[in-house]
């Protein structure tokens, strides 16, 4: 065999072996993937202010919290509601005008999308817990190792304090809160939410108010929330 000959055949062997560990690993890297469990439980403890009451005529009625919780991308885009309140969801509130009441849950009705249809929150929805909620979502659109965000969105109407009167504030009392966790997909662990702040107290907007000073009994709807990845 020529020389030349010798060398294209190891160069040839060589680009061979190379082509074939690539295949081998990108198989592997992408059955790990496809395999790797992106299960998310969330878990919310109710506090001493879960449930609240309203006045009907000249009865007190005891009434327990609306609540959401959705997922977002590193960048805020929105990924996947993982739970809501029945009525937040249906808006289906007593007597309050058709469009429901944005100001109850302000944050998580801005940020849902136009493509989320009824019908899709209606596969998720549930009636206000009595107590205690834990729910479970397996998320197989979450990308493994990237990095989330949670959000807890929940809110008493008629909750009022000194600062959120019934004057300044309508139905609504003191307005939502909301709190938040980061995670990564796959990667297990728990990680407890905290308050980052509060929504419009007329629902006008989704922004999220970092100032918690004004504050009082809704801080107590909850006594603690958290994730556990799996």
């Amino acid at each position: 065999m020529r020389k030349g000959e010798g060398k294209m055949k190891n160069l040839f062997l060589f680009f061979s072996v190379c082509v074939l560990v690539s295949v081998i690993f990108g198989c592997q890297s992408h059955d790990e993937n496809a395999d790797v469990d992106r299960t998310v439980k969330l878990s919310v403890e109710s506090g001493e202010h879960w449930q609240g009451s309203m006045k009907i005529l000249f009865f007190s009625v005891k009434k327990n919290p609306q609540m959401a919780a959705w997922i977002e991308d590193e960048d805020g885009n929105y990924i996947s509601t993982i739970s809501v309140t029945e009525r937040s969801a249906k808006k289906n509130w007593m007597g309050a005008p058709k469009e429901g009441r944005p100001e109850s849950l302000p944050v998580w009705n801005h940020r849902l999308p136009d493509s989320v249809t009824d019908d899709d929150l209606d596969v998720i929805s549930s009636a206000s817990a009595k107590d205690s909620v834990t729910k479970s979502v397996d998320e197989t659109s979450l990308i493994y190792g990237k990095v989330y965000h949670i959000y807890l969105e929940i809110n008493h109407s008629f909750d009022y304090n000194d600062y959120y009167t019934e004057e300044n504030s309508g139905v609504n009392g003191q307005p939502s809160l909301v709190y938040h966790a980061s995670f990564s997909a796959g990667q297990p662990g728990k990680i407890n939410l905290v308050p980052e702040g509060h929504g419009s107290l007329d629902g006008s907007s989704g922004t999220i108010d970092g100032d918690l000073e004004s504050i009082t009994s809704a801080l107590h709807i909850i006594d603690s929330a958290w994730i556990d990845v799996k």
